[in-house]
């Protein structure tokens, strides 16, 4: 199979006072193409310390970390940046929409930043993803006018813009109704069997994780259980 993401070793320290505090105590983790697996664990316990890592929105202090193949220590930022737009999509619990912009125009965002300028492809791309995700009647409403629900399907669709190998969703149904949070988490799920694209979620909603094929607990620093989910 291939790796989409593979940790080695990884350690993340902060300044603290007049040392240091490790708040990721060596990492080991592989995550391969098609795989949607949960990440648990109790506040304060590195998730979104490791989550900003493998979204290479931050350096660890130490080990090594692989996207798709493409080791990322030696890297400099630019060359991060590209990587993280082409192999990486994120869904968060505040779905950081622009407001003002329709939905066609917030899920061309990543495109444009890639290309630069809007053309007919990008527009048809963003199409496409609305209406893999619904919302085909609602191209052109503002982001404000939508719903909590269908601004979350505008974020998913806007995460899989560029085609990405893996996709992080950090608390993705977190601020949704349960059963808007179902339909939601159906989508991923969707997304996930039908093009293969391989998630990371970060939930504390057990119900959510134990719907996932693999579940991955953080504690302190440390992953403490690694489990297939049957």
């Amino acid at each position: 199979m291939v790796e989409v993401l593979g940790l080695r070793g990884i350690r993340k320290s902060y300044p603290s006072g007049d040392g240091e505090t490790e708040i990721l105590h060596g990492i080991d983790l592989s995550l391969q193409a098609g795989e949607f697996a949960a990440l648990i664990g109790p506040s304060g316990s590195g998730k979104s310390t490791l989550l900003n890592l493998i979204g290479l929105l931050d350096r660890p202090s130490a080990g090594e970390l692989a996207i798709s193949g493409h080791a990322t220590h030696a890297l400099p930022e630019n060359a991060l940046t590209r990587l993280r737009g082409q192999h990486i999509g994120f869904v968060f619990q505040h779905h950081l929409l622009i407001p003002a912009f329709s939905a066609l125009e917030n899920v061309m965002m990543p495109l444009l930043v890639e290309r630069g300028r809007p053309d007919a492809n990008m527009h048809a791309r963003a199409a496409e993803l609305l209406t893999a995700v619904g919302l085909q009647e609602r191209l052109h409403y503002p982001a404000s006018k939508l719903s909590g629900g269908q601004q979350q399907r505008v974020a998913i669709a806007r995460a899989l813009a560029m085609r990405p190998a893996l996709v992080l969703a950090d608390e993705p149904t977190g601020n949704l109704d349960t059963h808007t949070a179902d339909s939601i988490f159906a989508l991923l799920r969707k997304i996930n069997q039908e093009d293969g694209t391989s998630f990371l979620i970060v939930t504390h909603d057990p119900r959510l994780a134990e719907r996932c094929d693999r579940i991955i607990e953080l504690v302190d620093g440390q992953i403490v259980a690694d489990r297939e989910n049957p």
